[in-house]
């Protein structure tokens, strides 16, 4: 391989990951390059078609695949890059023919086929004629031509009606019946063309009896035939031959000699580019990947060299991305399974560049962690706080959580934060965060309970505290927080009816749900009717929390 040829399949690599990660101008860059080097590959031309095309530049595009055509006229996908720019340029029925010359050197091939059906459709608004044609003699258009004065003679006429009747039913008829005189008079009424044919009597016709039928004579059966013989395919060559035979042994895992096989089949035939990627097959059972690496690589610059078919070297790139993925080298994975793609995008493929573009997303973000730089974005955040930088603190503290999502402390500090900025629902979120990562931490119940608290949510801020008392009993700070709850509870309470108290307690589902309890409402009653009942029944603790937050809520008066 040339240096220039190399040089150039270094480009088209490039070109074709920028293609796969969408970075269409990148791409068409790197093909420009890549085609200056080696101006005779038709392969270079028709991956910066698909580029231009994706960039909406039709018309170069389709220079690009007339190109490729005129390089190499037996390949196929240069025939479908110009069927896609015609289609783009609305050049449906260039569109269609350039879909059917490419067919014709490869009949199976589905995109070309898909091609094909929606130039048609866009030509005609159907998928074949005998659609259009029922489309053209509808119900609808019936009746027209039924009320129209040129063609509404002509339904007085029991022949002309049977016929008509017929082509409802089998719109490929009409061509039967084109030279009929009545025919082309509708199909110029209702394409709306004057059709040079002498105009109707004035008078209505007499009825015209219809033309009897001779009796069918039954025709003979043929006598079967035999089916044509399938042309024998030509033989083997003594590569293919050798191939085959490593194919087989590759079948019986006698792997050794599917080696021997395949080696004599490129010792023969040293464009078999097919025996080199069975070969790395055989490597890979044999856990030598690195051998199986330079033997695929060594394929794709053979495969470069002779401009083998797109499906080949498409299967080569796929062998040399499982490759790399059983490597754990994800980022050379992503780019092998980038270019099978581009060279035959199919749902093997497809599939395939789905699995990687989710392990390597899954891959990155596991390489952004860090704890190190997670304490120092921390740090960064903490002393935008002091100084009451605080939308700069939530950054910080943000980048922070990306860099160490598992650290409870940091959102305790955007917490904080969030509280300084009055954003107290963002602040009770973190708060619950935090209390998750590390149920022990007090800091998250006093995160959490100040904000519900500048809510004048009292009830649930004294709860919140009591949580964190039940692990820290003696903790100074949520002591003196509760203190103050209760006293802000009982000043608003004391400014309140007790209708107000009652309707302020139900916007509460806990308390609505502990009203609605028939055992603690008979709790409640035994209370009020025995107050040394109330001692029993507040031993379990159950009860008494309940009891607790009816007292806190006003709905229950002591003494």
């Amino acid at each position: 391989m040339s240096e220039n040829v190399q040089k150039a399949t270094e480009f088209k690599n490039q070109g074709n990951a920028a293609f796969s990660g969408k970075d269409y101008n990148t791409a068409v860059k790197c093909f420009d390059q890549a085609i200056e080097l080696d101006p005779s590959n038709h392969i270079l031309y028709s991956n910066r078609s698909a580029s231009l095309l994706a960039l909406n530049k039709n018309e170069e595009a389709l220079q690009d695949a007339k190109k490729a055509i005129e390089l190499k006229p037996d390949w196929s996908k240069g025939y479908l890059r110009e069927t896609n720019a015609l289609y783009k340029l609305g050049r449906f029925q260039e569109a269609e023919k350039s879909a059917e010359n490419g067919l014709k050197i490869e009949p199976s091939n589905q995109q070309l086929g898909e091609a094909l059906e929606d130039a048609q459709f866009a030509t005609t608004g159907a998928k074949d004629p005998a659609a259009a044609m029922a489309n053209l003699f509808s119900a609808e258009n019936l009746t027209k031509l039924r009320f129209n004065p040129k063609t509404a003679p002509f339904f007085q006429q029991p022949d002309f009606v049977a016929i008509m009747d017929q082509i409802a039913k089998n719109p490929s008829l009409f061509s039967q019946h084109i030279a009929d005189q009545r025919f082309s008079t509708c199909l110029g009424v209702l394409l709306g063309v004057d059709i040079s044919q002498p105009p109707p009597s004035s008078q209505p016709p007499q009825q015209q009896k219809p033309t009897p039928q001779p009796t069918p004579t039954p025709t003979p059966t043929p006598k079967p035939t035999e089916a044509p013989k399938k042309p024998e395919a030509p033989p083997m060559t003594e590569s293919q031959k050798e191939r085959d035979l490593g194919n087989k042994a590759y079948a019986k895992k006698d792997f050794e000699q599917a080696i021997v096989h395949y080696d004599k089949a490129v010792e023969l035939d040293s464009t078999d580019v097919l025996a080199m990627n069975n070969k790395a097959a055989v490597l890979i059972e044999q856990q030598k990947l690195d051998e199986a690496i330079e033997t695929c690589k060594k394929a794709l610059e053979k495969a470069q060299e002779i401009r083998s078919d797109y499906r080949v070297k498409s299967k080569v790139y796929t062998r040399l991305g499982n490759i790399y993925l059983k490597k754990d080298q994800i980022d050379e994975a992503y780019r092998a399974y980038s270019s099978a793609v581009l060279e035959d995008k199919n749902p093997d493929t497809s599939a395939n560049m789905k699995k990687i573009e989710k392990l390597k997303k899954q891959r990155d973000d596991e390489a952004y962690l860090s704890v190190d730089q997670s304490l120092i974005e921390k740090n960064k955040g903490v002393e935008h706080f002091k100084k009451g930088e605080f939308p700069e603190a939530i950054k910080c503290f943000e980048e922070a959580i990306r860099r160490n999502p598992k650290d409870h402390t940091i959102y305790s500090n955007r917490s904080a934060t969030y509280s300084k900025l009055l954003e107290y629902k963002l602040a009770i979120k973190d708060a619950d965060k935090c209390i998750e990562l590390d149920p022990n931490f007090i800091k998250g119940y006093i995160r959490k309970g100040t904000a519900l608290f500048a809510m004048r949510e009292y009830q649930q801020a004294l709860e919140v505290y009591d949580q964190g008392l039940r692990i820290e009993a003696n903790n100074p700070e949520l002591l003196d927080l509760s203190r103050k709850t209760v006293t802000a509870l009982t000043k608003l309470q004391s400014t309140q009816t007790d209708e107000e108290r009652l309707q302020q307690a139900a916007k509460d589902p806990e308390i609505q749900k502990i009203l609605s309890d028939p055992i603690m409402n008979q709790i409640l009653k035994d209370m009020s009717e025995n107050p040394a009942a109330a001692q029993d029944h507040l031993k379990n603790p159950l009860i008494m929390a309940k009891f607790q937050k009816l007292v806190n809520a006003g709905i229950v008066k002591l003494g």
